[in-house]
């Protein structure tokens, strides 16, 4: 599989399909059996609806802007990152124009079959959109104590056992340190509490392009919201499904389950209930290995409904 037809796909999706409206792209890009595995709600499979889901975005923020920051190919896998911004002018999920300004992120992931798109997995900081249109609220919480609960210590929990990891073969050498690195990254720092390592394996300057509100800059911050989340759910697990490695540049795909049984989260005190969301992540290495900036997306809008009043 060419990278570049990998880059060019991904390219078109945001900039021409999403940036512009050309949604005849997504009958030449997307294979006609195509597979959103993270649909919009109430979405149909099929080419039909992925026009039609571009259509409504675009019809509720008129002067929506796509900045695509990077795009990645590694075998038949693809990853871009970018943002989304404009004005609400127009009714979205349901909501009439308050002309908010509005503003998140997203993350999506695609694999490729005979040069088109043939599944696509993506999530978006669709809780940030919700608030900015004034749908609902609800923010990151601090950490209550700033302590974090002793890591897992469970021999059988093994979050990356099964994740896939597409071209490996080809993988040069730095390639082959920086899955190592985006293993400990994900499986060992967030899926198991391994705080400490942030010292290990980030740069000082680190960069939380996705920070929660109020975050500390740095690696500093990163702990603080590790510390937040455990505390909130303490029986925290993660299931990493995917990593994508192209040069100094990682990404991975995971599942979070839990029991919101802890502190407060997202502001909502603990009822008890369990969740299970969907996220992404995106990171930059230096030449000594270090995480300089990471970017993130997390299904927070559904995390509140689970986890909010019934």
């Amino acid at each position: 599989m060419s990278r570049e037809v990998t880059r060019r796909l991904l390219r078109e999706q945001i900039e021409d399909v999403w940036g512009t409206g050309r949604t005849d792209l997504v009958d030449a890009n997307y294979t006609p059996d195509v597979i959103d595995h993270m649909p919009v709600a109430g979405q149909p499979p099929g080419l039909k609806a992925l026009k039609q889901v571009v259509t409504d975005f675009r019809r509720g923020i008129a002067d929506m802007r796509m900045d695509l920051h990077h795009v990645m190919a590694a075998g038949d896998f693809g990853v871009d990152l970018w943002t989304l911004s404009g004005t609400h002018t127009g009714e979205l999920f349901g909501q009439p124009s308050t002309g908010a300004a509005v503003r998140f992120s997203g993350i999506d992931m695609v694999r490729i079959r005979e040069e088109k798109i043939a599944e696509l997995w993506h999530v978006e900081e669709m809780a940030h959109l919700a608030q900015q249109i004034g749908l609902q609220s609800g923010e990151f919480g601090a950490p209550v104590s700033g302590v974090i609960p002793p890591p897992s210590t469970d021999i059988e929990y093994r979050p990356g056992a099964n994740a896939f990891v597409p071209g490996i073969d080809d993988f040069s050498e730095k390639e082959r340190r920086n899955l190592a690195v985006a293993r400990r990254h994900i499986e060992e720092i967030w899926a198991k509490g391994r705080s400490e390592l942030c010292w290990e394996l980030y740069h000082p300057d680190a960069i939380d392009h996705n920070p929660a509100p109020d975050q500390r800059p740095g690696i500093e911050g990163i702990i603080d919201v590790l510390g937040w989340l455990r505390e909130a759910v303490p029986d925290l697990r993660m299931e990493i499904q995917c990593y994508v490695i192209e040069g100094d540049w990682i990404a991975d795909r995971w599942v979070m389950t839990g029991t919101h049984s802890g502190a407060p989260l997202m502001g909502i005190p603990a009822q008890g209930r369990t969740f299970r969301i969907n996220g992404m992540d995106v990171a930059r290495l230096d030449e000594a290995a270090l995480i300089t900036d990471i970017w993130h997306c997390e299904e927070f809008a559904s995390l509140l409904s689970q986890i909010g009043p019934q």
